[in-house]
């Protein structure tokens, strides 16, 4: 009976994380620019992921548990990291390039 309760949970719960996942895309496809776009993937990217990874966790593997965990600490630090760099090379690059971008 707990087993199927859990098997559940974990259901609901990647069902959840993928589609916070998937209006992170949309949002990184949809916004006008760059910055916009950060904004919108970034707000969904950690939680879509820590649901993704509690939902493997139900398994209750050791090994799985312990992969969960090093890749969300992995994730948690880098990727505000890589957002900050994508959007700082967004702000120093010229505006003719974005303005030729979109005419073309």
């Amino acid at each position: 009976m707990a087993g199927a309760l859990l098997d559940a949970v974990a259901i609901g719960l990647l069902g959840l994380g993928l589609l916070l996942a998937t209006i992170g895309l949309y949002g990184l496809l949809r916004m006008p620019d760059i910055f916009a776009a950060l904004h919108a993937a970034g707000l969904v990217t950690g939680p879509a992921l820590i649901l993704v990874l509690l939902a493997s966790v139900a398994g209750g593997s050791a090994e799985i548990i312990t992969s969960a965990v090093l890749v969300l600490l992995f994730v948690v630090i880098t990727s505000p990291l890589s957002g900050h760099a994508i959007a700082q090379a967004a702000r120093r690059a010229p505006v003719e390039a974005e303005a030729e971008e979109r005419a073309g």
